[in-house]
């Protein structure tokens, strides 16, 4: 497969946004597995997990297999399943094997080739990525690196996605014990199947927002911390578009106003210049628009264009912040010179706004879990009953 054919950054951000956004285990495994086959033209997919009570690799879910063929596929012959296990990649061509009973058994399901990646977290595999293709196809080297990419977004969020049931799960046990009925379910978001659209980005700057992209996303995927997602997200984004100064702020309703929540780059006087009134400051961003202000030091649409001046600001680009389709945040960019006017930059400023957004809404929902464990740990206590996690517990 050659470069031109994928949109490396199209597919990072449909499959990354769509991955990163559930906090179930079973919804990421299918997502995964499901969108992996649109994106890289493949014919089928499967997402195999390491069982920890017994070792062994088991299909956690798949894509356009048939059922006959999964029940084989996890003691499948092939070098790909033990080379998963060595945390190597592996392509599988079935004319390899076209004389055993395995190469006709993948004839069979209409195989010709099998791409196995590795799914590591830390150092550990935890699972894997089978990839199945009509033809014996050849991946580029940037290819995997883009399907490797995709693995690995794929493992930290199963990984937050166990952490946050196994958070719910003995939230309920705690207060089950307590007698009070709390049944954890976390709230599903099904998602649609999109098409990624290819030819909007030039094949050059593809590649090169999907390394920028997968940099950061990897890095606030990470982390469940708030602040620190914040921290990290306005550094990164100001060193990567390499602009003077970044911004995240989120909608304040109750005062109408833009509340800054991380900042990098900007000094402490334009900081403090004031309170940014929501229907003064660029506010056709909260109506989901992307503004580009080229004038910063003269638009009607900046709220202090003297604060603009003394900063050596020249140009700003405001991208509204989405969380479950409601313009929750703002991420402003901030330039010494004219920029932002390549569609590209801003469709590439759009994706890091909206991982932002997935990043900030998962810390948030981690917090809120251990807020809550927390609240009923200590009225539990106070009430006589025991945490039945504690190992004083009898």
């Amino acid at each position: 497969m050659t470069k031109p054919e994928i949109g490396y950054f199209e597919t990072f951000q449909e499959v990354g946004r769509a991955v990163l956004s559930v906090l179930s285990v079973r919804e990421v495994t299918h997502l995964i597995a499901k969108r992996i086959v649109s994106a890289l033209h493949l014919k089928a997919s499967a997402l195999l997990l390491v069982n920890e009570g017994s070792g062994r690799m088991e299909v956690a879910a798949s894509h356009l297999l048939s059922r006959d063929f999964l029940t084989r596929e996890p003691g499948a012959s092939d070098e790909g399943m033990a080379e998963i296990r060595k945390g190597r990649s592996f392509l599988f061509r079935t004319s390899a094997g076209e004389d055993t009973d395995y190469g006709g058994f993948l004839r069979d399901e209409g195989i010709g080739s099998i791409l196995s990646v590795p799914m590591i977290l830390g150092n550990e595999v935890i699972g894997g990525l089978r990839l199945y293709t009509e033809d014996e196809r050849e991946y580029s080297d940037d290819a995997l690196e883009l399907i490797s990419a995709l693995a690995e977004i794929g493992a930290i969020a199963m990984d937050n996605a166990r952490l946050f049931e196994a958070k719910g799960a003995r939230l309920s046990e705690l207060l089950e014990k307590g007698g009070v009925d709390f049944d954890y379910e976390p709230q599903l978001k099904k998602y649609r199947v999109r098409a990624v659209s290819h030819g909007e980005i030039s094949p050059e700057k593809s590649f090169f927002y999907f390394h920028r992209l997968h940099r950061l996303a990897a890095m606030i995927a990470l982390i469940t911390d708030v602040d620190e997602i914040l921290k990290t997200t306005t550094r990164e984004v100001a060193e990567v578009m390499n602009v003077k100064g970044c911004s995240l702020l989120w909608l304040n309703f109750a005062t109408q106003e833009l509340e800054l929540l991380a900042t990098y780059g900007l000094s402490r006087e334009y900081l403090s210049k004031g309170p940014l009134q929501m229907d003064r400051s660029i506010p056709q961003v909260l109506e989901g628009e992307v503004v580009v202000i080229p004038e910063a030091q003269k638009d009607s649409r900046i709220q202090y264009p003297e604060a603009a001046e003394q900063e050596g600001i020249a140009s700003i680009l405001s991208v509204p912040i989405f969380v479950r389709e409601k313009v929750r945040g703002v991420l402003r960019l901030y330039a010494v010179e004219a920029r932002f006017d390549p569609p590209e930059d801003i469709e590439f400023v759009k994706a890091l706004a909206e991982i932002s957004g997935i990043a900030i809404l998962n810390g948030k929902l981690h917090d809120a879990m251990r807020n809550d464990y927390a609240f009923w740990q200590s009225t539990m206590q106070y009430l006589g009953v025991a945490d039945p996690n504690d190992a004083d517990s009898p």
